[in-house]
């Protein structure tokens, strides 16, 4: 029977841990505040000397402070017999009044990606935090990135031991993630020049990882580069890549060009923002006439590892072989 925790009143330790563990993880990944998971502060009663440390790793944006930190002192001031933290509200103050909460502004910040239980497993990457930035997409990870990450995290076996090529890998994550759960090595490229630097020094900041990860341009038009590739890679994988029906046939053309046999395979999550591009990439898919495929729906499944309460489009997972 699980014992009552001393610091919540009538929480037990376990959902004392669970609710803290939550708050955490969404934290550092930077969830939006509208999405937001509070939980039930009602059963855990948190007393004035506990302290959630939300600062373990490398923080997120000012603005991003502020508004967390507007809503857990809510919070806190709505719980009975609580009295605020002194250092809390002082940081508070001085957050707001240097801080701009009405509009995102450009620049990076950090997110913190946990993939474990006890969250000692920690993916850093430095993001945009505006959309579009530097005329790319590439510099901030998506809806479609946090689902392949999490499908790896729960089911690590799939990629243990293999020998990763990311496409179109951004920021990272799912790449990076890869390593974290057992690829032998991973090849994480993209053609965006200012996303490959970012790339570069997000690796070189998870250097618990670095040396399973190599950065390298690929343009996916250069076949020639895609099939020397080809020889070295078990398990492709790619986030958000068939978005751009202009860049569709180049996708399936360097797909193709890569899985060479059937004991190869590829992890491909799609945003579904438009049905006509993604039913178009099916389609120049089938019309390889060597590929096969199947999808899979993700958009209900439940994420257990990364945070990803209400994703803005459906999301698909492709996986696709030689036949």
């Amino acid at each position: 029977m699980d014992q009552k925790c001393v610091i919540c009143k009538s929480a037990t330790y376990h959902e004392h841990d669970t609710l803290t563990s939550s708050l955490r993880k969404q934290f550092w990944q930077m969830t939006s505040m509208r999405m937001f998971i509070w939980g039930d502060w009602d059963l855990t009663d948190m007393e004035s000397d506990e302290n959630i440390q939300l600062l373990a790793c490398p923080v997120p944006s000012n603005r991003y402070i502020t508004l967390f930190l507007k809503k857990y002192i809510e919070k806190i001031e709505s719980m009975p017999d609580y009295e605020l933290d002194d250092e809390l509200t002082e940081f508070y103050i001085s957050l707001i009044s240097t801080t701009n909460t009405t509009s995102f502004a450009p620049g990076m910040c950090y997110k913190t990606y946990v993939l474990d239980k006890e969250q000692y497993m920690r993916i850093v990457l430095q993001e945009e935090q505006t959309m579009v930035s530097q005329g790319t997409t590439g510099l901030q990870t998506w809806d479609a990135s946090l689902r392949l990450a999490d499908f790896f995290a729960e089911h690590p076996g799939i990629i243990r031991g293999q020998r990763v090529v990311e496409l179109g890998a951004g920021c990272g994550l799912a790449g990076f993630t890869c390593a974290a759960m057992g690829a032998s090595n991973v090849l994480s490229t993209d053609f965006n020049s200012d996303v490959l630097k970012l790339l570069e020094g997000n690796r070189q900041t998870n250097t618990e990882y670095k040396d399973k990860v190599q950065v390298a341009e690929l343009d996916w038009a250069n076949l020639e580069e895609c099939a020397r590739i080809s020889s070295n890679v078990d398990v492709i994988i790619g986030a958000d890549v068939s978005y751009d029906p202009t860049i569709v046939p180049l996708l399936v053309a360097a797909l193709e060009t890569m899985l060479v046999s059937p004991q190869q395979v590829a992890y491909i999550t799609a945003a579904v923002r438009s049905q006509e591009t993604f039913e178009l990439f099916l389609k120049l898919v089938d019309d390889t006439g060597v590929l096969g495929k199947s999808v899979m729906d993700l958009t209900e499944a439940k994420m257990s590892t990364l945070c990803l309460p209400n994703p803005v489009s459906d999301i698909r997972l492709i996986l696709i072989t030689r036949k």
